[in-house]
């Protein structure tokens, strides 16, 4: 059952939004991507009476918007509310938070899109850069970084040890906190020549410390996982699970591999209207054998899959069948066979699971609740 918790969550900080926030006890820590603030003058002031009029002339121009994004760091305690601790022009951002929750890296891109692309050029030029903080994001370090290398995704097993992912794609791995960072060659079937901004589909990190890569191989005509453990020196072919896309992967520390896939190809490569009747699954690899758990009806699309602390498998979702969307979870204790289904509600504006404690958290409205999933 959900319990209300706080009745104006991180109400106080505009404009409004939870971002992807972390809760322990009672403290907040939460990195959120933000627009700019619009305002409008009032009728009398306005050159027509009848028609809205921003404020400032920029808020009217969408490359100005754009350029005005900012990606914040957050903190506070839910009693008492929240302050900003780090604030930063970004269009894109991803961090991690270390379990103890001294240790923080940021990193965020912005290209500035009021000025035209250079000639022959696909994209604008992006800028990127690196933070961290070691106590709770009082304080930070900006870090030596390419600023033209981007960084999309950030997988860390602790504080010094860690990965940071970026369009090509690419793989960088440090072992000292950051002061180096050594590059990881890429499986050949990841690369798209006429795509310099080409991305896996999914990167994680499993318990076992091993990061986990998937993307449709072109030249196999299905997707595929590559593994790379700590400590080698490149990824390795792991296994092929045919015409599907994957939205996520589990591991525990014995190595297991849960993957929760969707038939055909991965959504990016497909038209949305062709996404129908294309149901979601979870499947397990144990190291020699592949074998699907279950398939969900097709309305109810999943996008992330947890260990639980008692080692149930936990399936985050959206039941888009319904008008409004709803939120859905299926969770299974007996190794995927049997499933039982919530529908959540509404879809939220923020949540989250915490793999550690089993707290699934939800926003709704300003609202915050909590509920356990052992």
């Amino acid at each position: 059952m959900w319990e209300r918790i706080s009745n104006d969550f991180t109400k106080e900080d505009t404009p409004y939004g939870p971002g992807d926030f972390r809760i322990r006890n009672e403290q907040i820590l939460s990195m959120k991507l933000t627009n700019p603030e619009i305002t409008f003058k009032p009728r009398e002031e306005r050159s027509d009476p009848n028609r809205a009029e921003p404020t400032e002339a920029w808020m009217g121009d969408v490359g100005e918007l754009v350029n005005r994004r900012t990606v914040r760091i957050l903190a506070g305690n839910i009693e008492d509310g929240i302050e900003r601790r780090f604030d930063e022009r970004a269009q894109q951002a991803d961090w991690w938070l270390s379990p103890d929750w001294n240790t923080l890296y940021l990193a965020t891109g912005w290209a500035d899109r009021s000025i035209n692309k250079p000639p022959g050029q696909r994209y604008h030029p992006q800028l990127t850069q690196l933070f961290k903080s070691t106590d709770q994001g009082e304080s930070w370090e900006k870090m030596r970084w390419p600023e033209d290398q981007n960084i999309t995704a950030l997988r860390f097993i602790d504080p010094q040890r860690g990965y940071l992912i970026g369009w090509g794609p690419h793989i960088w791995r440090t072992e000292d906190g950051g002061e180096y960072w050594e590059e990881i060659p890429v499986p050949t079937g990841a690369r798209n020549p006429e795509n310099e901004r080409q991305r896996f589909d999914l990167v994680a990190l499993g318990q076992d410390d091993v990061l986990r890569m998937a993307f449709f191989d072109e030249a196999r005509g299905e997707s595929v996982i590559y593994s790379l453990p700590w400590g080698e020196d490149e990824p390795v072919f792991e296994v092929a699970i045919g015409d599907y896309g994957v939205n996520d992967i589990a591991a525990n520390e014995q190595g297991e591999v849960y993957i929760l896939a969707r038939k055909g190809r991965p959504m990016s490569l497909m038209p949305r209207e062709q996404l129908v009747h294309h149901p979601s699954s979870v499947w397990h690899w144990n190291g020699d054998q592949l074998a699907e758990l279950h398939e969900f009806d097709s309305d109810i699309v999943g996008y992330a899959l947890y260990i639980t602390p008692e080692e149930g498998l936990l399936f985050d979702g959206v039941n888009e069948g319904s008008l409004l969307g709803q939120d859905v979870t299926a969770v299974s204790y007996d190794g995927g066979a049997d499933w039982m289904i919530e529908n959540e509600g509404r879809s939220a504006e923020g949540g989250y699971y915490d793999t550690r404690t089993g707290e699934r958290w939800r926003v709704s409205g300003y609202s915050l609740y909590r509920r356990e999933i052992p």
